[in-house]
């Protein structure tokens, strides 16, 4: 049985895919059998953040040119791949019967991962909509930034009104725990008075110059600083996760557990 877990933004800019990417990496180095999907097609960037260039990527798979099991590359910690490309206009303009169709491929694979994570583009566009309600869990990664609050509020009212999603994970991220705990309270009480649903705290990612340091060398914090503060608080998120309720949405998924 396979956990799919979306993460998600309601803007760029707040470091969705510098968590997808870690947690992935956590989940993968605690020997479980993890696979990371960067689901941003067309401007997928997960692989430059991993320090890796796949040969293939889904656009191989969508053409006909490979099969899904070929396009997943296996990164030195294990952990599974399959990347969205980048500036490939064929995946940037897919219709939704064929978003649809790659999300039912996952099934077909050789080897099912136990967790899968989905690295979803930010914002409620269609295509970011159909890979969140495809996904067991979904998380929304804030800052503390007002605009990711109005951008994630109206996320996760859209999710909520039009497929029905009433179970969300919030990260803060560019905090420290008890000012992210703030935080935390302040959008939750907002969501629950406005939307009617009550998000869960799923933790915090401090602000930190070794990130930052990580993005730019390609060398991803959970690779090199596995002992680090850093480190403690994605391997504090990746076990969190999986206390988060899964989505009894309708519709098509991932994986037929």
């Amino acid at each position: 049985m396979t956990t799919t877990i979306a993460i998600a933004s309601g803007k760029g800019g707040v470091g969705k895919t510098t968590i997808a990417v870690n947690l992935s990496l956590s989940l993968a180095l605690q020997n479980k059998d993890t696979l990371l999907f960067d689901a941003d097609l067309g401007m997928a960037n997960a692989h430059i953040l991993l320090g890796i260039n796949p040969e293939l990527s889904l656009e191989n798979f969508t053409s006909g040119k490979s099969k899904l099991d070929d396009v997943i590359y296996t990164t030195k910690e294990k952990l599974r791949f399959v990347s969205g490309g980048s500036a490939m206009k064929n995946l940037l303009n897919i219709s939704d019967l064929e978003r649809h169709k790659i999300i039912q491929s996952f099934d077909s694979i050789s080897k099912k991962p136990e967790f899968m994570v989905i690295d979803v583009g930010a914002g409620a566009e269609t295509s970011s909509m159909s890979f969140m309600t495809s996904a067991n869990k979904v998380v929304v990664v804030i800052t503390g930034e007002p605009t990711s609050w109005t951008d994630s509020y109206a996320l996760i009212k859209a999710a909520y009104l039009d497929y029905k999603m009433d179970n969300f994970g919030i990260i803060v991220n560019m905090s420290h725990s008890l000012q992210a705990k703030l935080y935390f309270d302040k959008f939750q009480s907002v969501v629950h008075r406005f939307v009617g649903v009550s998000p869960q705290y799923i933790g915090y990612v401090p602000p930190s110059k070794k990130i930052k340091s990580s993005i730019i060398s390609r060398s991803p914090i959970m690779s090199n600083n596995k002992n680090s503060e850093e480190a403690k608080a994605f391997n504090d998120l990746s076990r969190h996760l999986l206390t988060l309720n899964n989505n009894k949405t309708d519709g098509i998924k991932f994986f037929n557990n």
